[in-house]
């Protein structure tokens, strides 16, 4: 009995006395945390996307590196993904990264499954694909994750609805994919949300208006559903809105012209709408510019971008790449443009290293 209650006197003691060490640790880091050059060193080291999680969820440290944010942020370097698509009607697995910093492009391990027609989102700083289709035979449903810091691909739970030519949105951590077809003529009204965390999906209310060939964008707790086709070829003008909330669908203004093949692209708080083909066929070179909080449409920006089938994605919130793709020749393109949506100007960064089209892409800031 007394030996038990030596030992357990001295577990205590120990266990105190740890405590006190790690309270110590934690004191001395929080000190040291609050120069500037520490926290920000400490934020790059950790990447822009950790350093805003841990000042979420630290209340010891989360202060210092909040303070550092803003500079974390303009200093970030954007990397924009590329994945998948055709070339010279190959199907691709391939995955190319442009490191703005650098203004280099980089090749990366390739994805599990080779597709065209996917769709592409960037949550948590990890790239997500989904769907897509290969030597024009029936769509699929596989979804798989890239994570740039370990370098490796993940195949997820596959998509509920088999599809291609959807589209992807971001929108309260989750990621929805909307639309597409399953084969020539068969197209989906299905919308299904996919949540990192749980790593499930989940079914939510069709759209209005099946379509293939559309964009989608996530502005607060709304997904905004643009253009796209029917199966009878129709390109649409278009635009349906669901609120995450209510889960309801609404039809709001349509786009100025219809167009499918087009992207949507959230930067310095309105939608743009870049590219795509009308209904005669040949690409829109109009930049149209959507105020959600509105419901309106701005004058077009200033910009031309004639593609349709390219990847997208936005850095520093007021600029857009478009990469890849094709023109009304119906030719691959490797133009990688960098569009500036306060100015309007149109910057030709360095091309593709192979011409690509319907391919798919994001952007992420570490």
């Amino acid at each position: 009995m007394a030996y038990c209650l030596s030992h357990s006197q001295a577990l205590a003691q120990e266990e105190m006395r740890q405590r006190r060490q790690a309270q110590k640790n934690s004191e001395l880091f929080a000190l040291v945390m609050r120069r500037s050059q520490v926290s920000c060193q400490v934020g790059r080291m950790a990447g822009l996307e950790m350093a805003r999680r841990l000042c979420m969820v630290s209340q010891a440290h989360g202060a210092s590196l909040r303070r550092s944010l803003g500079v974390l942020s303009s200093s970030a370097s954007p990397e924009v993904y590329v994945c998948g698509g055709q070339a010279d009607r190959q199907t691709l697995a391939t995955v190319v990264r442009f490191v703005e910093s650098r203004e280099v492009w980089e090749a990366l391990p390739p994805m599990p499954t080779a597709r065209s027609f996917c769709c592409c989102a960037a949550v948590g700083g990890k790239i997500y694909v989904f769907g897509g289709e290969k030597d024009q035979r029936a769509a699929f449903a596989a979804a798989e994750c890239f994570d740039p810091v370990t370098g490796e691909w993940e195949r997820l739970p596959p998509m509920p609805t088999p599809r291609a030519g959807c589209a992807a949105a971001v929108a309260t951590g989750k990621m929805f994919v909307c639309g597409g077809l399953v084969m020539a003529h068969q197209i989906v009204d299905a919308v299904e949300s996919f949540c990192p965390e749980s790593r499930r999906w989940r079914r939510l209310p069709p759209m209005p208006t099946a379509r293939c060939g559309c964009t989608a964008a996530g502005v607060g707790g709304r997904i905004f559903v643009m253009g796209g086709q029917l199966a009878d070829g129709v390109v649409l003008d278009k635009v349906e809105c669901l609120d995450l909330e209510s889960q309801v669908w609404l039809s709001l203004s349509p786009m100025p012209s219809a167009r499918s093949g087009l992207s949507a692209v959230l930067a310095d708080g309105l939608v743009h709408l870049i590219g795509g083909l009308g209904s005669t066929g040949h690409t829109i070179p109009v930049v149209d510019r959507f105020d959600p909080a509105r419901n309106e449409w701005k004058q077009p920006l200033a910009a031309s971008v004639a593609r349709a089938g390219f990847a997208t994605g936005c850095a520093a919130g007021d600029r857009i790449y478009v990469v890849g793709g094709f023109g009304s020749d119906r030719q691959d393109s490797d133009k990688n443009e960098l569009l500036d949506v306060k100015s309007g100007n149109v910057l030709q960064m360095p091309p593709l290293p192979l011409a690509r089209r319907l391919c798919s892409g994001a952007v992420v800031v570490r």
